[in-house]
């Protein structure tokens, strides 16, 4: 017959498995939720860097054709000056070609500034993917070998208390033989 000690152990060790198991549960669903986050994390990233460079490929149609407008602009000045013969053609051209320098480097000058705007855009995308990926909480395994400790410490503990339970039980038993024998002798003596 199974005493109750050792049923409590029983019960004691049953329970740390469980919790092992509920523990190991709890962890694999965190990884998944993790792996799913990264993984979000990784499409945000992508849509972002996909938005800066599209953002860049404009930027550049933008100063192909605003450069190509000055020229043709710088051209036709040129040509109309000329055509109306009003002046020295040398000094039309360089004053209609200082014009046209400083309209280009100040589209120069934008387009480096969008540039750089952009390189910061993706520095932001990377820096904020790096914080979700830092914001993912680390899974922690339960320990095997603190499962296995908590079973023997369950088991012992069940084996002692079953050893004291029926250490005692023998100790009555010899006092209640010890008993019956008094009793019989003093019954048999009267």
């Amino acid at each position: 017959m199974c005493s109750i000690q050792a049923a409590v152990a029983g019960l004691n060790i049953a329970t740390s498995i469980q919790e092992y198991r509920s523990k190991k549960a709890v962890a694999k669903g965190q990884e998944i939720a993790n792996a799913q986050t990264r993984e979000n994390s990784d499409k945000a990233y992508l849509y972002d860097i996909q938005r800066i460079d599209n953002e860049a490929v404009s930027a550049n149609r933008e100063k192909v054709v605003e450069d190509f407008r000055l020229s043709q602009e710088s051209i036709k000045k040129q040509a109309q000056a000329l055509n109306l013969n009003a002046g020295n053609s040398d000094k039309i051209i360089q004053d209609i070609a200082g014009t046209y320098d400083m309209q280009f480097l100040d589209v120069a000058r934008d387009y480096e500034t969008d540039m750089v705007r952009l390189l910061g855009k993706q520095e932001e995308a990377y820096a904020a993917q790096e914080r979700r990926y830092n914001s993912i909480p680390p899974v922690i395994q339960p320990s095997r070998t603190g499962l296995l400790l908590n079973i023997g410490a369950n088991a012992a503990m069940g084996y002692q208390a079953h050893q004291a339970a029926t250490a005692g039980a023998l100790t009555n038993t010899e006092e209640i033989n010890k008993l019956s024998a008094i009793r019989t002798a003093t019954e048999g003596s009267s």
